[in-house]
């Protein structure tokens, strides 16, 4: 049985499970037309990486789902050092995920 990139993704963001049209989005914000593809970790290991960021930064401002008869509850703490090590692994940027204060200079609104 081959892989396919949406599975690769599902198995990238585990034990988070958001919705199908969730992970099928961020796939194709990152440029995978067809999420049905066998994945190959030699050229798509980062592209579902990217998607994996996308799909879990999302969820990082709930700190709860349930839909139906199934629910799941979320450490925010762990769920941002998962997309740190995302990133970290995949060699992406950390910037839009690092938690330490800027300072901004906001003078020019008074």
């Amino acid at each position: 049985m081959e892989l396919t990139k949406i599975q690769a993704l599902t198995a990238e963001i585990e034990p988070y499970m958001p919705s199908k049209l969730s992970m099928m989005k961020a796939l194709s914000d990152v440029g995978v037309s067809d999420t049905e593809t066998p994945y190959n970790p030699t050229t798509d290991k980062r592209i579902v990486a990217q998607a994996a960021v996308k799909v879990l930064s999302q969820m990082v401002v709930l700190s709860s789902d349930s839909l139906g008869k199934s629910s799941q509850g979320y450490n925010v703490d762990m769920l941002r050092k998962r997309i740190k090590a995302i990133c970290s692994e995949n060699g992406l940027d950390l910037e839009n995920f690092d938690e330490v204060p800027t300072i901004t200079d906001g003078s020019n609104l008074w």
